[in-house]
Order: C-alpha cells, then structure tokens, then sequence
C-alpha cells in the first residue's frame, strides 16, 4: 500500500493513555487502525502508552507484540527486579533494560516518526513534556507508577508517572501539529461492583454511570509470598487487579486510589480537550499487573477500533 496518502491529506495524531498491563491494547488499536488504512502520524503517550508509542514510533511495534504475547507469569518475574527500594516496589531497570532491546536505545529525534510523552513533577506537580532527548530516560520517567517504580530524578527535579497530571494525553498530542486527535482511554470501562464487606455492594454512580470502584483481594503475608515465585507474583497481581473477596490490601489501596484521581482528573481534561475519535478497549477483566495477559489485551483494543470504525471512516476517510 502507498502509505503517501494514506490518511486523506489529514495529519493523524494519537494519544495513547496509562493503564499498565492493560495497555497491550493499545498494539490492538493500532493494527486495528491499519486494519482501516490509517497510520497515524505523530504519537503522544502516557506511562505504557508511551512504552507501545515508541515501538509504533520506531516502526518496532511487531518486535514488541511478540515480546509481550510470548509473556508467563515467571517471564513477568523475572523482569521484576522486586525488593523494597527507595520510593518503589521495584527498579525497574530489567524492565527498561529489554525494551531499549525492543524499541532502539536511541533519543527521540531519531524515531521515524514525532513522538513525545509526558511525566509528572513529584513536588511541583506539573506536566513535564519529553519531545527530545533521551528515549529510554522520557519513557521511564513517564511510566514511574507511585509506590511501584521509584522516581525518576533530572536536573534537581523527581519525576513520576504522567498519568497523575495527564492520563490520556490529547493536549500533549495535539502541540505536536496534528489535524486530527484520535485517543485511546483504557479506563472507561470499569467493574460494576466492589465489595467492601460480605454482602455490602458499591452500586454504580449516577453521575458516572458504570465508573465505580473494582473488587480486590485481602492483604496477604508479603514475607510467605517472598519465597514462593510464581504464586508472589500471582499475589501482587491480585493486589492490583478487581479479583478479591473482602478487604482490600496495601497496594490494592494505593493502586485504586491512584485511579480514582486519574478518572477524575482526565474527565476533567477531555472535557476541556476532548479528542476528536475516543477508542475504549474493553479491558476491565485485565488485572493493573497482569502483564503476561497480553494477547487478551490486544484482542480487545482491535474490537474496540472494530466497534467504531464506521465513526472514524465518516471523520478521516471522507
């Protein structure tokens, strides 16, 4: 296919948002899009939505599915250099280590195509845009969960996960100079229950219909789970994710807290800068750290771009 015209004349921008494990779909998203002829342009992402976005950026996104759709629970351990560290769960630099492998150890300049990401200022609280520099360094900085991955520190300032101050970065997509913003939100779709205590149900909010908090697993001994392998990872990743039978654990708390602020604060920013396309994947059975469920991940961000595609056909295609 002659990719010259391959958008209609338009220039497409995409802001790919946070979601952790859940961000696999964004590779679905993006060979849906292809799916239709439409490639888009320039990338802005978020916390995982800047790990997939600089594969696409660097025409490395197969390299990257395949990494990720081969995953087990133990390759996911093994990439978890875990231990309690300064201001993290994890370091996080195997992690990062394999994705220079994956994407290109190079600076964002470099990319064949415009890509930026976003990141927060830990103290000041404000957006820190990377357009340039080094790659792995804006990608890291930009994917440093609270509480999960330490801060990431330049010139004097600590920076942590973008998605705090920008969870689907649409304003950060559309200063790169793009006609068209189509965005990916792995969020608008959430469990419909939590329950707190036996038998006590959390109805869905009549302000924010089907946005209500997800079930969660009870604390369990981090020290037994410490030895145990795969049933330590099974353990963290049930701590983030919505299966549970009573009260939540530690970082269940810290992960559905961060959510919470995350939903708000980007409702309040699309509202504001809504997208001119808006891709919701189906993704709230994937759990925060179920990161080895890639190929259900990448299946539900295809479905989801099926599901509207006559929406984006009427916008790029006519």
């Amino acid at each position: 296919m002659d990719k010259s015209n391959k958008n209609n004349g338009l220039t497409i921008g995409l802001a790919l948002g946070s979601g952790a494990a859940k961000g696999w779909a964004h590779i679905g998203v993006l060979e849906g899009l292809a799916e239709l002829g439409i490639y888009p342009d320039k990338i802005a992402g978020c916390s995982v939505g800047a790990l997939v976005g600089a594969a696409y950026a660097n025409d490395h996104l197969p390299e990257l599915k395949a990494w990720v759709s081969g995953f087990s629970s133990w390759d996911v351990l093994g990439l978890m250099d875990i231990g309690w560290r300064k201001g993290g769960l994890i370091s996080g630099e195997k992690v990062f280590d394999v994705m220079s492998k994956q994407i290109g150890a190079i600076n964002i300049e470099q990319l064949k195509r415009p890509f930026a990401t976003v990141a927060t200022d830990l103290y000041t609280g404000q957006e820190v845009w990377f357009k340039q520099g080094e790659l792995r360094h804006a990608v890291r900085a930009s994917c440093s969960m609270p509480g999960f991955l330490p801060p990431l520190q330049q010139d004097g300032h600590w920076l942590v996960d973008g998605a705090v101050v920008n969870p689907v970065p649409v304003s950060l997509c559309r200063s790169l100079g793009v006609d068209i913003v189509i965005a990916v939100d792995l969020h608008g779709h959430r469990r419909s229950q939590l329950q707190l205590l036996p038998q006590q149900l959390v109805s869905k909010s009549p302000k924010f219909t089907g946005i209500v908090a997800r079930d969660e697993q009870p604390e369990s001994g981090f020290m037994d789970l410490w030895g145990k392998g795969k049933e330590y990872l099974t353990g963290i990743s049930d701590k983030f994710s919505q299966r549970g039978k009573s009260t939540p654990g530690m970082l269940a708390v810290m992960s559905q807290s961060m959510e919470i602020l995350e939903q708000r604060h980007k409702r309040a920013r699309l509202m504001g800068d809504p997208p001119d396309i808006c891709i919701v994947p189906d993704v709230s059975g994937i759990g925060t750290m179920e990161f080895h469920r890639a190929k259900d991940a990448i299946l539900a961000g295809r479905q989801a771009v099926e599901n509207i595609s006559h929406l984006i056909k009427a916008i790029i295609k006519n």
